[in-house]
């Protein structure tokens, strides 16, 4: 205990602190970047240059930062690195087989561009998950004494406050980077555009402050709620007890503000590993417990009367959803609940297969030809650029006819519509034979039916989850040893099963980037053994941190540091089955587990 006082109390000048720096300034980088794609994301998005807000400058700067590291670890290499004992070492060398593999990964690639530097609006390549490594590494050995980890805390209610702040006008629809001095700020005055037609806002009721997408507020508040929170129920300074009370409620709006179902269920998970941890001390401590706990519920029920139910309007879908995993749905067949069944390319002429009938387009003689499954010609009326019937079935099918794009000399674009939206795009070449082509690079494609596992019916679970999972899965055992390269899942998704996307999210012309999951993502884009790695990893320090910090009567401050950060990892790691890795929270993640390693360590060396 005598040795745990004098760590707790060292006032050396901490090598730590430029990790403050890293957590509290990268996640609120928003700054618009022109970015040039390369050819394979061209074919897919029908764009060479796409404008990047929330991912590109954190990633340069992450490295710019992460460079500093490296040449402070240099400099003072005998004073930072000390020697560790096996549980740290071994976390150490699995970083190290992940880092390899992710490496290899990205030196065979075919997409090497993405594989290194990682998409345009991602920015997570094999750079990006180095310097991941590099400040989990950093943060292991320069953390030394409990003092530091204000500067871990800090940054953390600087984040909550701001994002905090910056939600409430984007909840009501009044987005502050679109005002006069937001797009001053995130957008260069090179690039002369104007905020209002960047497509920052989500729908009124989400936000997302500075961390892209709702969803990732919901991985950032996983991590940083139980912290916080943990903090306020131990902290005895009234002033400081106040200060995380407040921000602990600020993160509890962001998690309903979010409406990231991820984010409850990483919460939800935590708190039952806080229960199994400082059961003992909750038992004692029950009444500042229920305050806090009344204080939140309260919160939440005034906010979401306030906004008319909007707060809690995705609890029940999740609810829903819990249940809807249970129901056998092995004879449902997808096919059969879209409109459109399939699309044949036959001679010439296409096939839209109906659920009912089939309808056949041609191009003969200067005129489009519709034809039943019998052959008989379907009567369309021509009104200058749109054909319409009232034939049935097909009076809900219409199409559009026109030039395909700038590039066109005569009309070559078929669009066809249903029930007024635009669907499926037809090419029509100069030989008059007509092909399905992507919408958006107009490249010509065909529809696929990818070998799919498990969710059979359950594709709409999860927002689509349960489809682009469905999808994933059966890909991994095309990456055991490697994966197709870091960010490279927008490549290797059959982005032509357009059935199956037109059951899953009502359109067939949905862009799938992301899996949605963090361990399938690792998978796919470092390989199974990579992923392996990872797990084994957090499975190292979780175990460690239960043997350290469970059920104990009494915890001293490292102890008690210890137990609240090894729950916000493991919030996010369980938000991460509903959410992927993205830089605008995963350094976040990094940082607070080599901390948490490092606290395990202090902790067993006072034990032994």
């Amino acid at each position: 205990m005598e040795n745990n006082k004098n760590i707790s109390k060292d006032k050396s000048i901490s090598f730590f602190f430029p990790i403050a720096f890293i957590l509290g300034i990268i996640p609120l980088i928003v700054r618009m970047v022109v970015v040039k794609v390369d050819s394979n994301a061209v074919d897919i998005l029908g764009e060479a240059v796409k404008t990047d807000l929330f991912s590109q400058k954190k990633a340069f700067y992450l490295i710019i930062f992460s460079i500093i590291l490296i040449g402070i670890s240099a400099i003072f290499f005998k004073k930072i690195f000390r020697k560790k004992d096996k549980i740290v070492n071994s976390i150490l060398i699995l970083s190290g087989i992940f880092l390899l593999l992710t490496l290899l990964s990205a030196i065979f690639s075919k997409y090497n561009q993405a594989s290194f530097f990682g998409v345009f609006d991602r920015a997570e390549g094999f750079i990006t998950i180095a310097c991941y490594i590099i400040i989990f590494i950093y943060s292991i050995y320069t953390f030394k004494t409990t003092n530091d980890y204000k500067y871990v805390v800090i940054p953390i209610i600087i984040l909550v406050v701001i994002n905090s702040f910056l939600g409430v006008f984007q909840y009501i629809g009044q987005d502050l980077l679109k005002s006069k001095l937001g797009s001053s700020i995130a957008i260069p005055s090179k690039y002369n555009v104007d905020a209002n037609g960047l497509d920052l806002l989500f729908e009124k009721g989400k936000l997302y402050g500075t961390l892209f997408h709702y969803n990732y507020v919901g991985s950032f508040v996983a991590i940083v709620l139980p912290i916080l929170f943990g903090l306020t129920i131990f902290e005895k300074k009234i002033v400081n007890k106040i200060i995380l009370g407040i921000a602990s409620l600020l993160s509890v709006w962001l998690l309903f503000g979010s409406t990231s179902r991820a984010g409850i269920i990483g919460i939800s998970i935590a708190t039952i590993f806080g229960i199994i941890i400082f059961g003992k001390i909750i038992f004692k401590k029950w009444k500042p417990l229920l305050i806090g706990f009344v204080s939140i519920m309260i919160l939440a029920i005034g906010v979401n009367f306030a906004t008319k139910g909007i707060i809690f309007e995705r609890i029940p879908s999740l609810v829903i959803d819990s249940f809807s995993i249970f129901k056998d749905t092995s004879d449902f067949d997808y096919k059969e609940h879209v409109p459109v069944k399939d699309i044949k390319h036959i001679d010439k002429g296409v096939e839209v297969v109906l659920p009912n009938e089939t309808l056949k387009i041609s191009y003969e003689n200067g005129n489009f030809i519709f034809k039943n499954s019998n052959d008989e010609i379907i009567q369309y009326v021509k009104d200058k650029i749109t054909y319409t019937t009232n034939t049935e079935p097909f009076k809900n099918i219409s199409f559009n006819f026109g030039k395909l794009n700038n590039k066109s000399i005569t009309s070559d674009g078929l669009m066809l519509n249903i029930n007024g939206q635009p669907t499926f795009v037809f090419n029509l070449k100069p030989n008059k034979s007509l092909h399905l082509v992507n919408p958006s690079s107009y490249i010509n494609t065909e529809v696929a039916f990818p070998e799919s596992a498990g969710f059979k019916g359950k594709e709409k679970l999860g927002s689509a989850r349960g489809y682009i999972w469905s999808r994933s899965i059966p890909m991994i055992k095309n990456n055991l040893i490697l994966g197709t390269g870091p960010d490279t899942f927008i490549y290797q998704f059959p982005q032509n099963d357009l059935i199956g996307k037109y059951y899953a999210y009502n359109t067939p012309n949905m862009l799938v980037d992301k899996p949605h999951n963090l361990y399938l993502q690792i998978a796919l884009n470092d390989g199974l053994i990579a992923l392996l790695a990872f797990i084994s990893i957090m499975l190292i320090y979780i175990i460690d941190s239960m043997k350290l910090y469970a059920l104990k009567k009494e915890y001293s401050k490292s102890q008690i540091l210890g137990g609240i950060t090894s729950l916000g990892v493991i919030g996010y790691l369980f938000a991460g089955i509903f959410n992927d890795s993205v830089i605008s929270v995963a350094p976040i993640f990094w940082i607070v587990l080599g901390v948490g390693v490092t606290l395990n360590f202090m902790n067993r060396k006072v034990i032994k």
